[in-house]
């Protein structure tokens, strides 16, 4: 489907977010007296409805989708809600901004990037050194910049960092796939941990022959991608791979970039420089670039030095993997970590005796799942030694770490869960922690 076929047509757009935004933009371009109809579930205060514009407020449960002809969702709302279910039964067609886009741009080379954990990170060194090399590179997709918010002619390459929100009914074809692993994540929304890992391998059937790569550390993933032998793959025994920690280029070891600690982030360098070497564009010297680089923000970013402290946002953590990867990464001082967000039913009992053997100092939970994470954890044998805390807000947890954690020690906000309900984003999570973290200097 190309957004001229959705010219003319009862169009709904689910969110009134950056994606379905830009869409509307698009639309207009062409048909500025279009009617679209906007449903969102939660207030949109920044949104002035045009003439053309009906905006409907409130669950999407009692929404009539069912009148429209197609709708267009934003990547939070999933496609097996029951209203998005019975909407298809009554034959609407549901798209995406990524559907759109891809379609729209058949030709364009696409480094599409997905995982639990590392996706952001990687699509975003992959970007940065494909343009210390002179290419002229996007970055888009989950990362920040809405597709449709494109021009596909104003790069070379495209480095789409996709999530299991855009990859769940994606049709679209890929130029290349790179997955970087597989471990639970977002289970209510996917309606369960089988159908995440097959969303997130979605990817794999839209990428051409020899155009897929792949993660051979992760079992699941070799065991899952088998009847692709053509997947080409990082971190084997050759190769492009993370060995007594240090990445090597086969026999010649790569030098480590300092603005991401953690082994970790050598197995994300590793699938950006294995995605470069399998398009050819590798560069010779790699200390420059890497040393260039800066970091995203939100990921292990260190906002500030108080009293003593360190204070390091790690907004974009939302799975316990990788919270246990922030710990490894900053391992050797007193670390206090901030977790908790929104209730998705992980099992943290499970992971106390991985948590035990990064040694966290303190740690303290907030809403919505904080308290039952610590219960979990606690339940698992945990027993940091600066205690298991509860606090009311972001603001409190930060007020309480600062007096819980010794002098040249670390307060890291790593919440291993989303951001919702309390927070529009990631992003303003952690502006408003690194908002608290200066009041206590």
């Amino acid at each position: 489907m190309l957004i001229s076929d959705l010219l003319g047509q009862n169009v709904a757009l689910l969110g009134a977010g950056r994606e379905t935004r830009a869409l509307a933009r698009r639309v207009r371009a062409q048909a500025p007296e279009q009617v679209l109809h906007w449903y969102s579930e939660a207030p949109v205060p920044d949104f002035e409805p045009g003439a053309c514009d009906k905006l409907v407020l409130g669950e999407l449960a009692a929404a009539p989708l069912g009148q429209h002809e197609i709708l267009v969702r934003s990547p939070g709302i999933s496609p097996y809600r029951e209203a998005l279910q019975r909407a298809r039964a009554q034959g609407v067609e549901i798209t995406s901004g990524t559907n759109l886009w891809l379609a729209e741009n058949p030709s364009a080379r696409t480094l599409c990037v997905t995982g639990t954990k590392g996706k952001s990170t990687t699509s975003a060194l992959l970007a940065h050194l494909l343009r210390a090399s002179g290419q002229r590179v996007g970055l888009a997709g989950n990362i920040g910049v809405p597709l449709l918010a494109c021009d596909a002619a104003s790069a070379d390459w495209w480095v789409l960092e996709l999530s299991s929100y855009q990859l769940c009914d994606l049709h679209e074809s890929v130029w290349l796939g790179l997955i970087t692993n597989l471990s639970d994540e977002h289970l209510d929304w996917h309606g369960g941990a089988e159908r995440y890992r097959r969303d997130k391998l979605r990817l794999a059937e839209l990428t051409p022959k020899g155009r897929l790569l792949a993660n051979a550390a992760d079992a699941d993933l070799r065991q899952r991608l088998a009847y692709r032998p053509d997947t080409n793959w990082f971190n084997g025994a050759e190769g492009i791979h993370v060995a007594h920690g240090q990445l090597w280029l086969d026999q010649v070891a790569v030098p480590d970039c300092a603005a991401l600690p953690g082994a970790h982030n050598r197995e994300n360098l590793a699938a950006a420089l294995a995605a470069l070497q399998l398009i050819h564009e590798l560069p010779q010297d790699l200390q420059g670039p890497l040393n260039s680089f800066q970091g995203l923000p939100h990921r292990l970013q260190l906002v500030g030095e108080y009293a003593g402290k360190r204070y390091f946002d790690d907004s974009l953590s939302t799975t316990p993997v990788a919270t246990l990867a922030a710990l490894e990464a900053l391992a050797g001082q007193p670390i206090t970590v901030l977790v908790g967000g929104l209730d998705r039913g992980l099992d943290w009992q499970a992971l106390a005796s991985d948590f035990a053997s990064h040694a966290p100092h303190a740690l303290i939970g907030m809403p919505d799942s904080g308290q039952r994470l610590l219960h979990d954890l606690a339940a698992g044998g945990l027993q940091p030694p600066g205690g298991m805390h509860f606090a009311q807000d972001l603001g409190q947890a930060v007020a309480l770490a600062a007096r819980v954690t010794p002098v040249e020690g670390v307060v890291l906000l790593s919440p291993g869960a989303p951001s919702f309900p309390h927070f529009r984003d990631f992003q303003q999570r952690g502006e408003r922690f690194a908002a608290a973290a200066a009041k206590q200097g």
